[in-house]
């Protein structure tokens, strides 16, 4: 199961390191005795922003470790179980990082996208884990392609099968091979309304039941159909979420990054209530 081969890689291996991770920073931060409040520009703060850069910078890697097939730095399992631990991890050194001194400036700005790029990864490892085959773009071992070509020759037999049938037979059968996957763009989002493979089923099952075995026949490869189309729509219904989360993950990462460099150098050059840095000297100080 997905969980047993991402989330508990190497027997938690990166779930006890985020942990270390996030458990070495409350303790430093419990521990810590700042002359001022604890913020973001004592020597512990600066130390806990350090480590934060760093992480976020790991984690955005891992998008360009996911598309390198040839990289030898690890598997992409390795580098997904480590990339949803150390990022749950981030959150605690983050927030420490603040000492929770927040306000309407651009560094929480930085902190609050960093909320939800980390929020909305969440939202997409949850999605992962209930639909596995939907990272490898398979449906049951097949590609949709694939499941399209099964439709196709479920329909041919369909057709083979009530050749010798009524005229209302024949339509259920044309109505159902002409029934939409799904129904428009925002259709991918919910249920497909009215199937006609559906009204097909139910009919022929009525009709099954007086014993016809030539109907009872064309009932099962009709089951057969709105089952092999029901995979289809459940992939493409969570792959339209998926869509709609990198929309959303992805552009948020890169503006996390901007963001950080903004904060960096603000802290760096311009904000005297952190670190003055004048070219020529380095202190900590509060201004």
């Amino acid at each position: 199961m997905l969980q047993e081969s991402v989330l508990s890689l190497g027997g938690f291996r990166y779930l006890k390191l985020a942990a270390l991770v996030a458990l070495a920073s409350l303790i430093a931060y419990i521990g810590d005795d700042p002359r001022t409040v604890a913020y973001g520009g004592t020597v512990l703060g600066y130390a806990l922003g350090i480590i934060g850069a760093l992480l976020i910078v790991w984690l955005i890697l891992f998008g360009a470790r996911k598309r390198s097939y040839r990289s030898s730095l690890g598997t992409v399992q390795g580098w997904l179980s480590a990339h949803i631990w150390l990022g749950l991890s981030l959150l605690v050194v983050a927030t420490l990082h603040t000492g929770f001194q927040f306000g309407i400036n651009l560094h929480t700005l930085a902190y609050a996208v960093m909320v939800v790029v980390i929020v909305s990864g969440i939202w997409g490892v949850t999605v992962y884990m209930r639909n596995p085959s939907l990272m490898s773009g398979l449906v049951g071992g097949k590609s949709l392609q694939q499941h399209g070509v099964m439709l196709a020759e479920l329909d041919a037999e369909s057709r083979n099968l009530c050749k010798d049938m009524g005229d209302d037979i024949k339509r259920l059968v044309e109505a159902s091979a002409h029934t939409p996957i799904v129904n428009g763009l925002f259709g991918r989002f919910g249920g497909p309304g009215r199937c006609s493979t559906g009204v097909a089923v139910e009919a022929l099952k009525a009709i099954g039941l007086r014993g016809d075995k030539a109907v009872r026949d064309l009932y099962a490869v009709q089951v057969k159909r709105q089952a092999q189309l029901q995979r289809m729509r459940d992939f493409l219904r969570v792959k339209a979420w998926t869509d709609v989360w990198l929309m959303f993950h992805v552009p948020l990462s890169v503006g996390l990054i901007a963001l950080l460099a903004a904060h960096i150098v603000a802290v760096l050059f311009y904000y005297n209530g952190n670190v003055l840095f004048d070219g020529s000297t380095f202190s900590w100080s509060r201004g």
